[in-house]
């Protein structure tokens, strides 16, 4: 199993996330940054989600979590879906197409 779906089976697991997508990319270091959508999020401040997600990959991987990833980012649907819709209003090029 690779390392972007060993982190999505982990972080759907144990966040017990609704219905989640992952946008995940390996990076040339060999870690594992992107983004994670789920309405598990909503009504969690930044700060909050982060600790959630890094709490589990800590209690998966330990250490190493850190060594096989980079920046996780956490936003509900509609957070999401409004800055989707934002990136591609600004003619961004980078428009989260995961």
């Amino acid at each position: 199993m690779d390392t972007k779906t060993q982190i999505e089976d982990v972080l759907r697991t144990r966040l017990e996330l609704q219905d989640p997508e992952f946008h995940l990319e390996v990076l040339p270091t060999g870690s594992v940054s992107g983004s994670i959508v789920s309405d598990s999020f909503a009504g969690m401040d930044h700060l909050e989600r982060q600790h959630r997600v890094w709490d589990a990959l800590d209690a998966e991987w330990g250490e190493d979590s850190t060594a096989k990833i980079g920046t996780l980012l956490a936003y509900s649907k509609s957070e999401w879906e409004w800055d989707s819709d934002m990136s591609e209003e600004s003619g961004d090029p980078a428009n989260k197409q995961g």
